[in-house]
């Protein structure tokens, strides 16, 4: 009886040894069930804290990522290169530039020779051939080039203190410099153009007096022309004197003229009319 007594009190006490060897704050080497004392297990607590800490430091790494790149951004803001046009300008004609415009040029430079070539065999004739009449008025027809000039800044000043050449000054010197290189090639063929168009003027003049028809043929009229020196109103007269004894007047804005003939008898022509039968040195 003393013995189970004594044995019940031995372990009474081994009891109350074990359970207060768990009232720790960790798990001991027995394995024990231990509380932290708000009802949640260290071994919970702890995994829940190293969470927080990781999310927290994931956190200030991407905050400091984006304060990194915030700043790298503004960096490259404010060191980029801005420029406004300079105070230079090149200004040039494009037509000056142009092949075609190179041999279009040489045809009406055959042109106007051969009209000069045309005013001088007609101050030999009593009469002009029609036909002469006509291809000298074709020929002498103007043709104009129309266009304005090309205007843009040679170069532009950057803030970062530099000037340098605009694109387009650029492409006009790149332009520039393949027309000199292809000039010497251009310019003999437009002589070549030259030649062979005033050749054909020249046959097609033969031609024309060759065939003329006397009874069409037009008269050679001189010209002068009489302004007075003052007066703001005051109106140029022109006179006609012609190779066949007519004498004919026109005053200026007006296109009618009246003529009168050897045995002055007087008629009236309009301008049209005239030039079809009389041929006016005032075309040269």
């Amino acid at each position: 009886m003393n013995i189970r007594k004594h044995w019940k009190n031995l372990l009474l006490t081994t009891t109350a040894f074990f359970w207060a060897g768990c009232n720790g704050d960790s798990v001991t080497e027995s394995g024990c069930p231990c509380y932290n004392g708000s009802g949640i297990s260290s071994e919970a607590s702890s995994s829940s804290e190293s969470v927080e800490s990781s999310s927290s430091s994931e956190a200030v790494a991407s905050s400091s990522s984006e304060s990194a790149s915030s700043s790298s951004a503004n960096g490259s803001s404010s060191s980029e290169v801005t420029c406004a046009p300079g105070d230079s300008l090149v200004s040039y004609y494009p037509p000056s530039y142009s092949a075609d415009i190179a041999k279009m040029n040489a045809e009406e430079k055959a042109k106007h020779a051969s009209v000069s070539k045309i005013d001088s065999i007609s101050n030999t004739l009593q009469t002009v051939p029609q036909c002469l009449a006509d291809l000298r008025q074709e020929l002498n027809m103007f043709v104009a080039l129309y266009g304005a000039p090309m205007k843009f800044n040679k170069n532009e000043v950057c803030s970062d203190g530099t000037t340098r050449p605009t694109q387009e000054y650029l492409d006009y010197l790149k332009m520039k410099e393949e027309w000199e290189r292809n000039k010497p090639a251009l310019d003999a063929e437009c002589q070549k153009i030259y030649e062979d168009k005033l050749k054909e003027i020249e046959q097609t003049i033969k031609e024309c007096i060759a065939t003329s028809n006397p009874n069409t043929d037009l008269t050679v009229c001189d010209f002068d022309a009489m302004c007075p020196e003052y007066g703001v109103d005051s109106k140029c007269t022109y006179k006609y004197t012609c190779n066949d004894g007519v004498t004919c007047r026109r005053t200026e804005g007006e296109t009618n003229m009246v003529c009168t003939d050897k045995q002055g008898e007087k008629t009236t022509y309009t301008k049209k009319d005239f030039d079809k039968k009389y041929y006016t040195k005032e075309n040269y």
